[in-house]
């Protein structure tokens, strides 16, 4: 195996993944070795293995925020691993705050430096499992949203059409209109605040999420702190008027959306509602049960210029 590996998901992106893919391996001319992900998760085990077998490694996702993510939970830890990016998603929300080839004069440079920057990863703690981000990790209406879409029949129809987007629009109207606001008590440092009529909270190591929107705008990948936004007590459609400010980050000025900036959280959620991590489904809470969240810094090592 060469020391530059691209693990390739050509199903990304409504098949994005494989147009893209298919223009950047005409033009490479340097040895290296391919990996195609045939399942979810299969791109977690195509990394842990190259980490795991080579001693200095750069390691090129070609895919969305979810392939980057299964990439990423592989080499956490690995200090001699270099992750690269080519963006070939539907959201590529990663590739709005972390830096992405465009051209192969960009690999090549960055392949020959070995410059890289130290990012750090967060941590979703619950009852029984732990989940990782990149991103951002939250609970409420736009993780229900995400879990209907991803697992409708509705999404993969309109896939054949290039028109999976279009499966979000339509459970994002459906659960404006019927969405069942939850309440959560917020354990942080000294203080604790009960929130109720909340429609979604998301944590975040960096600003963007949900395919473009800037929710949490002051977030820095690697300042070992995390962000997170509460969006509570108002009206369905104000929600609605809201999300259209989210995109340039002025929905902070609304007295409903509240933030915090922490190394850690704590949370008790007192109703049954759905989480995601990085745009996944990830669990449905528990009544009444504490959740934690957490940064780990300088988990992985981002290869740039």
């Amino acid at each position: 195996m060469n020391n530059i590996v691209f693990i390739v998901n050509e199903h990304a992106g409504n098949g994005l993944g494989k147009k893209v893919w298919r223009k950047w391996r005409e033009t490479i001319d340097f040895p290296h070795t391919v990996y195609m992900t045939e399942r979810e998760d299969h791109a977690t085990e195509i990394a842990k293995k190259c980490a795991e077998s080579t001693d200095d490694l750069l390691l090129v996702g070609v895919g969305g925020d979810g392939t980057i993510h299964e990439i990423i939970l592989g080499i956490v830890g690995f200090e001699h691993v270099r992750v690269g990016i080519i963006s070939a998603g539907s959201g590529n929300d990663f590739g709005r705050t972390f830096y992405v080839f465009h051209t192969l004069k960009d690999l090549k440079e960055v392949a020959h430096s070995n410059s890289h920057t130290k990012m750090d990863i967060g941590t979703v703690n619950t009852p029984n499992s732990e989940y990782k981000f990149v991103n951002n990790a939250g609970f409420g209406f736009d993780a229900k949203v995400v879990y209907l879409a991803n697992y409708s029949v509705w999404k993969s129809r309109l896939n054949l059409f290039r028109l999976g987007k279009l499966a979000y629009i339509l459970f994002l109207i459906k659960e404006l209109l019927t969405f069942k606001t939850f309440s959560f008590t917020l354990h942080n440092k000294d203080e604790v605040t009960r929130y109720d009529d909340v429609w979604f909270f998301v944590i975040c190591n960096q600003p963007f999420f949900g395919g473009g929107m800037k929710i949490s705008p002051d977030s820095i990948p690697n300042d070992q702190l995390l962000e997170m936004t509460v969006v509570n007590k108002l009206s369905r459609w104000k929600l609605l008027f809201i999300f259209g400010t989210v995109f340039f980050g002025k929905h902070t000025k609304f007295k409903e959306v509240k933030q915090y900036q922490s190394s850690d959280f704590n949370m008790v959620i007192h109703d049954k509602v759905y989480g995601h991590v990085d745009g996944e489904f990830s669990c449905i809470t528990e009544k009444d049960i504490a959740y934690s969240c957490s940064i780990e810094a300088h988990a992985w090592n981002l290869a740039n210029r």
